[in-house]
């Protein structure tokens, strides 16, 4: 899923936090809309996310389709109505719902199909990371995350969902092939809450809804709703998020790759030849087949 279009940025840049930056709208019918942010948009300070949407469906909207080379994720929010439906190539046939997380490693090479149900209203972030060339060749896995099972952590001011990694003492989902960490919080009016960004991790924070303020060090972003900032890797810090009426917000967090890569649409591999191997791939139908 995904656009890439005009950027409209405000801010500055600094040393750490990148400017604000707007997602691109992308609408596809009446049953699709999203706002897309690419690592284009933050000059490689979202490494390892390579590209997030934050969409709404309520139509099926796209054909069953390949990934490489990456991870694809789809991180359900909690107003979600109704199931979302995803099959792939590794056998599954899914309804997730409000509050669950799934994450196909594509690696080598998977597809799926992802469309709610009918009736449904899907709210959720599409996210893809990308993987270090080490695990681009290696045979796709899956990870799927019940959101009843998700750690929350709540306080004066705030809600705050664990769904992966840790923040402080607090542990979420730790499967992933590499280190991330996935943090759905919401404010009160006032709110705050801190997470504790270890050495050398980047991270992508996003504000869904409200008005939100970044403060990393002696720099601050704030985000209006749709809008995001990227924290590039350095020393351990503490990134605090303050709203002073109801918010919500998304913060994302994982080891830089720093690997040259080539990008084919939801391809993304180490060079040209394994993007064209893994089309042929495809073609022949050695990644197994989507349920029907």
């Amino acid at each position: 899923m995904g656009n890439i279009g005009k950027i409209e940025r405000v801010g500055a840049v600094s040393r750490r936090l990148s400017e604000a930056v707007t997602g691109v709208q992308h609408d596809i019918g009446d049953g699709f809309s999203a706002k897309h942010f690419s690592e284009e948009m933050f000059g490689g300070a979202m490494d390892p996310l390579l590209m997030v949407d934050h969409f709404v469906m309520t139509a099926p909207t796209f054909d069953p389709h390949l990934h490489a080379g990456i991870s694809a994720v789809t991180a359900m929010f909690e107003d979600t109505e109704g199931a979302f439906l995803n099959r792939d190539t590794l056998g599954h046939a899914l309804e997730l719902k409000a509050g669950d997380l799934y994450w196909l490693t594509a690696a080598s090479g998977a597809a799926h199909e992802e469309k709610p149900a009918p009736g449904a209203r899907i709210h959720a972030l599409q996210i893809f990371v990308n993987l270090p060339e080490r695990l681009k060749k290696c045979p796709a896995r899956s990870l799927q995350v019940d959101g009843a099972t998700v750690p929350v952590i709540e306080g004066e001011g705030h809600r705050v969902r664990v769904v992966l990694g840790a923040t402080g003492a607090v542990k979420g989902e730790t499967g992933t092939p590499e280190e991330m960490t996935l943090l759905d919080g919401f404010l009160a009016g006032p709110g705050h809450f801190v997470h504790p960004l270890p050495e050398e991790r980047q991270a992508w924070a996003y504000a869904v809804s409200g008005r939100v303020s970044v403060r990393c060090g002696d720099e601050v972003r704030t985000l209006d709703a749709g809008t995001a900032t990227a924290i590039e890797a350095g020393p351990a810090a503490d990134l605090a998020f303050e709203a002073s009426a109801p918010a919500h917000f998304v913060l994302l967090a994982g080891k830089p790759i720093r690997e040259r890569f080539v990008k084919h649409g939801p391809l993304v591999m180490s060079t040209a030849d394994d993007v064209r191997r893994t089309l042929v791939s495809y073609a022949q139908g050695k990644f197994g087949r989507i349920p029907s």
